[in-house]
């Protein structure tokens, strides 16, 4: 029964870490990227950190 308990609980743990990596990867981090490739202050540091090729 023990066993049981401590795998059920392991499952769960990881299902709710998976769940949570998903949710990010789909509502948090398309924001972030637009956010970035939108802000002015990313794009004045991006050219002024870029190599000068």
């Amino acid at each position: 029964m023990l066993t049981l308990l401590s795998k059920c609980t392991e499952a769960f743990v990881l299902f709710m870490l998976g769940i949570s990596f998903v949710g990010y990867a789909v509502f948090v981090y398309p924001f972030e990227k637009l956010h970035e490739k939108t802000n002015r202050e990313v794009k004045a540091n991006q050219l002024k950190y870029a190599p000068n090729v």
